[in-house]
């Protein structure tokens, strides 16, 4: 048995399994299937957003029900960082 990174390409996560050399058939502990099985709850709750032109710059909107979630609200800050998957908005608490 080896250990084996993959890539599923259609949703975007990542997974570690075990792989037989000799037949090639690949298999996972529980610890890696509870991670594959919390990375596709995630993306189940993911919302598809379409970006728009904005001057130079690219906008998106935030769905109804998140901006509910967070309390976002116009002109409310937040931090954009690059993500190892992508980007992520953490929103400035307000006291």
């Amino acid at each position: 048995m080896e250990q084996k990174k993959g890539f599923m390409e259609e949703d975007g996560i990542e997974f570690e399994a075990y792989r037989c050399t000799a037949c090639g058939e690949e298999m996972m502990t529980m610890k890696q299937l509870k991670g594959l099985a919390t990375q596709y709850r995630k993306m189940r709750t993911a919302k598809e957003v379409t970006f728009a032109k904005w001057g130079n710059s690219l906008a998106v909107r935030i769905p109804h029900n998140i901006a509910y979630d967070l309390k976002l609200s116009a002109g409310k800050s937040a931090m954009l960082l690059r993500d190892k998957a992508g980007i992520k908005i953490i929103p400035k608490k307000t006291s």
